[in-house]
C-alpha cells in the first residue's frame, strides 16, 4: 500500500540530515478566509460551545507550499510521514517536518518540469498513473469496508491462533567463517582443532559480512539461515565447531554453534499490525465478489474474441 518512489525520497531526505531547515512561514489556508467582522463577536458569547466538527480535514487542508502552482498541505506531509519507518515516525514532528516538506516540494517541482514536457501526455505513462490510482482507490475500499470490520477481539483471537497455540520456534547462537576454497577452509578448521580461537580467525579470514563481528550471526531460526547452514546448525551440539566445511553458492562455510534455547513468542503489540494486514488479504475476495457484483464484465483473449466474464472474477 505503499508507493516506493515516495517512500525512497522521503527516506533519502531523513538519511542525508538537510544541513539547514526551509524557510518557513506561517501556515495559511488554501480557501482565503472571508473578511473578518471585528464589530461583532466571532462566536456565541453566551453559550459556550464551539463546533470543532471537520476539525482533521481543516487541518490537512492547510496549505504549507504553493510550488508553481500545485500545493502541500499539511495533510499531504502527514501522508508522507506514515509511509517513513516506525522508528522515524515516532520522531517529534519538528524534527522530521523539514526534511518531509523538502522531499514534497522537490516531488512538485519534478512533477511541474514533467509535464511541461509532455510526459503526462505519455500513454505508457498515463497508463501507470492510472494503475496508481486504481490500487489507492482499491487499497482505500479494503480498509473501510474491510479493515473497519476488523475488532480489537478479531486480531487477539488470531494472534492466540498463530502464536499462542503453536510452540516458539527454536534459535541457535550460529558463528561462521566464509572462504572461498575447501583447502581454506580445512586449514582454518585444522587451526581451531589446535586451539585456535574463531572469532579471531573469522576477523582475520571471513569473507561474510559478520567476520568483524568474530563471525558472530547472533540467534537465529533455522528459517533465517541458508538451507545447508540451516539443516546443520541445527543438528549439532552446543560449543561444537562441525568439522568440514559447507559448501554453498558463495563459498566455503565453517560453522559454529554456541548454544540454543527456545525463542520468546513476540509480543502482541509487536505483530499486531501484521496481523491486520493478514486479516485484510484474507478478506480481499469477498470485497472483490461484491464489487464484481455491481458491475458487467466483458472479458476478451488476446485476439479479441469475448470469453466468458466468470474468468475474470476471483476464485
Amino acid at each position: 500500500m505503499k508507493y516506493s518512489i515516495l517512500t525512497g525520497l522521503v527516506g533519502l531526505a531523513w538519511a542525508l540530515a538537510p544541513n539547514a531547515a526551509l524557510a518557513q512561514s506561517t501556515p495559511k489556508a488554501v480557501s482565503p478566509a472571508s473578511v473578518l467582522d471585528f464589530t461583532q463577536p466571532q462566536f456565541d458569547t453566551q453559550t459556550p460551545h464551539y463546533d470543532v466538527s471537520g476539525a482533521g480535514e481543516k487541518a490537512a487542508g492547510t496549505m504549507v507550499a504553493d510550488v508553481g502552482g500545485r500545493i502541500i498541505t499539511l495533510g499531504d506531509v502527514g501522508d508522507a510521514i506514515r509511509l517513513l519507518p516506525p522508528t522515524v515516525q515516532a520522531l517529534p514532528f519538528d524534527a522530521i517536518y523539514p526534511a518531509v516538506l523538502k522531499q514534497l516540494i522537490q516531488l512538485q517541482a519534478m512533477a511541474v518540469r514533467a509535464q511541461k514536457r509532455g510526459l503526462d501526455k505519455d500513454p505508457v505513462v498515463a497508463r501507470r498513473v492510472k494503475a496508481a490510482a486504481d490500487r489507492a482507490l482499491t487499497n482505500e475500499l479494503m480498509l473501510r469496508e474491510a479493515g473497519a470490520a476488523i475488532t480489537e477481539t478479531m486480531l487477539l483471537d488470531r494472534y492466540n491462533l498463530d502464536y499462542g497455540s503453536k510452540p516458539a520456534p527454536k534459535e541457535a547462537h550460529v558463528r561462521v567463517i566464509l572462504v572461498a576454497t575447501e583447502t581454506e577452509a580445512d586449514t582454518l578448521i585444522a587451526a581451531l582443532a589446535g586451539g585456535a580461537d574463531f572469532a579471531t580467525l573469522a576477523r582475520q579470514s571471513s569473507r561474510d559480512n559478520s567476520g568483524p563481528r568474530g563471525g558472530d550471526l547472533g540467534f537465529m531460526r533455522q528459517d533465517t539461515l541458508t538451507p545447508e547452514i540451516g539443516a546443520i546448525a541445527f543438528t549439532m551440539a552446543p560449543g561444537q565447531t562441525l568439522p568440514h566445511p559447507v559448501k554453498t553458492a558463495m563459498g566455503w562455510f565453517i560453522v559454529r554453534v554456541d548454544e540454543r534455547r527456545q525463542a520468546a513468542l513476540p509480543a502482541y503489540a509487536a505483530v499486531k499490525e501484521e496481523i491486520r494486514d493478514v486479516l485484510l488479504r484474507e478478506s480481499f475476495a469477498a470485497v472483490a465478489k461484491a464489487a464484481l457484483s455491481e458491475v458487467t464484465v466483458h472479458a476478451f483473449d488476446i485476439a479479441g474474441k469475448e470469453v466468458q466474464a466468470e474468468v475474470a472474477k476471483p476464485p
